[in-house]
């Protein structure tokens, strides 16, 4: 008895100093607990094996310890086969609530004032500059965590903030406390040192460490996706997705968030549905890549050897940015392989429920290839994508960058028409390029064709032109109120055009009356 109560203690012991260095999920739909069993029992009989002769323990020790490795063995064994797709490929495709829907309607006509222009490495590059001049001396103490970055939407506009993170353990020791964190602009670049001190970070150590600091509270529900987001008051908040399984040991289900505030240490559980509305997302984009995995997986059951309706994501997960709101997004493709999509999923974060846009085109990784051949003598590279609506065009918008890591310049493909594909220096400039583009293949869809009826031309007498910013021209024709937006980059002859010459602009009707962009520009008094 007194050697059973021994290797009880030392195993005990051990699985304690184990389990506060891999905080496990106490819970038996997680595998964590389960691991600690058979750790246990295999201690449990290595102590006998020490301290009493080997006959002894044949008939105690490892019985017992026999015993508690066995059931452990078989629970994750048979619980893993049991939550497997083979007897749960149902609970599995349920998981992700797809709606049909048609592109245009649920998807907005873009706002070029708020596209996610610059991806999370810009901002990065622009936090680190930032601290540079702010005080070179912060770059020392700590660095910019390209861990746990977080695209976030603050008063409608897209925003990338990046906590600061301590530099190593002696610096925490001597510091203890973050003085803030940056804060990015994703469309302008912009960035900001924002003063928040806080003390709880990924990077801190015991009780200010994030990870303890939840795990203190909440041992028996998972957690994912440390996204670092600002409330309605601008104070910084880490807000993490906690999930459960739905299907034994597998099929992870969101329940709700824990809420951390990093300066008060206060931790708050929030069931799904009664977050805060200042909170972007409730589900991560890893449980969403789950649950689209399974969703195009199962769609015919299990067993399927002729991949009969089957459906896959194009091996990437994009943003788009709708009313005011973060969604993620992937094209979607059959399980031959291809560069097409049959459509698109938008998936809303913060409810779980995704719309599926049925539209056959390219994919992401093929749109880019057809950027980057426009602009292949630069050897510009293009950007992973982001999927707008151009006037009811399903349109792939991608950063172009030199080999300096700089933005250079902007792309625009469709995604139904290949042949649609143009670039530009701004983003005007590839916009206005886009849409001359469309109109020569004929590819405007409905929703372009109620608001263009056709491309117009107007001939007239220059009355007035003056210069604008990044390289435009305003004209104004005699006897006409509009004015006429032209771009020096596409038409030189509008810098050496003056009040009296006769010129012909050719444009896109719409319901626009004080601006219209130029789709084409003649100038008849110059030869």
């Amino acid at each position: 008895m007194k050697h059973m109560i021994k290797g009880t203690i030392v195993g005990v012991i051990v699985v304690l100093l184990i389990a506060l260095v891999i905080l496990p999920v106490l819970s038996f739909s997680f595998a964590g607990i389960i691991l600690l069993a058979m750790i246990f029992s295999v201690i449990f009989i290595g102590v006998g094996y020490l301290t009493q002769d080997r006959k002894s323990i044949t008939h105690k020790h490892a019985k017992i310890g026999g015993v508690i490795f066995g059931l452990s063995l078989a629970y994750l064994v048979f619980g893993s086969i049991a939550s497997s797709g083979i007897f749960r490929s149902e609970v599995k495709y349920d998981m992700l609530e797809v709606e049909e829907v048609v592109f245009d309607e649920t998807i907005p006509n873009v706002d070029m004032d708020n596209l996610i222009i610059w991806d999370e490495s810009d901002a990065i590059r622009f936090g680190e500059k930032l601290i540079t001049e702010k005080d070179p001396s912060l770059g020392s103490m700590y660095t910019i965590s390209k861990d746990y970055g977080t695209l976030s939407v603050i008063q409608g506009k897209p925003y990338w903030l990046f906590p600061l993170e301590h530099s190593g353990f002696f610096k925490y020791m001597k510091n203890e406390s973050i003085p803030g964190y940056i804060k990015v602009n994703a469309t302008t670049g912009d960035a900001t040192f924002v003063d928040k001190e806080f003390t709880i970070a990924p990077s801190a150590y015991f009780s200010d460490d994030l990870k303890r600091a939840v795990y203190a509270k909440y041992k028996d529900i998972a957690l994912t996706d440390y996204s670092f987001e600002e409330d309605e008051n601008g104070h910084p908040q880490w807000v993490i997705t906690a999930y459960t399984h739905k299907a034994g040991l597998s099929t992870s289900n969101v329940i709700g968030v824990v809420i951390v505030d990093p300066a008060t240490k206060a931790v708050d559980f929030y069931a799904k549905g009664e977050e805060p509305s200042w909170v972007d997302r409730v589900s991560s984009m890893e449980i969403f890549k789950e649950h689209l995995d399974d969703w195009g997986r199962y769609a015919n059951g299990w067993w399927n050897p002729s991949d009969t309706g089957k459906l896959k994501n194009t091996d990437g997960i994009g943003y788009v940015f709708k009313d005011g709101n973060l969604f993620f997004y992937s094209g979607i493709t059959s399980y031959g392989g291809d560069e097409a999509t049959t459509g698109f999923l938008i998936y809303n974060p913060r409810t779980g429920q995704a719309q599926y846009n049925r539209i056959s085109g390219s994919t992401e990784q093929k749109a880019m290839g057809l950027m980057e051949e426009l602009v292949q003598n630069a050897g510009y590279t293009a950007k992973y994508p982001y999927l707008i609506n151009i006037n009811g065009e399903a349109t792939y918008l991608s950063t172009l960058k030199g080999n300096s890591g700089n933005v250079v310049g902007y792309a625009l493909a469709s995604v139904k028409n290949y042949r649609a594909v143009a670039w530009g220096k701004s983003l005007r400039d590839a916009q206005m390029e886009y849409n001359r583009i469309l109109i020569a293949e004929g590819g405007m869809t409905n929703t372009i064709s109620d608001q263009y009826d056709s491309l117009e031309k107007v001939t007239g007498v220059v009355s007035r032109v003056g210069s604008v910013r990044d390289g435009y021209y305003l004209v104004k024709l005699t006897g006409n109120d509009i004015l006429y937006l032209v771009s020096a980059d596409q038409y030189p002859l509008i810098v050496l055009t003056e009040p009296d010459d006769q010129v012909t602009i050719s444009f896109l009707k719409t319901e626009e009356t004080e601006q219209i962009d130029a789709m084409n520009f003649t100038n008849q008094s110059i030869e």
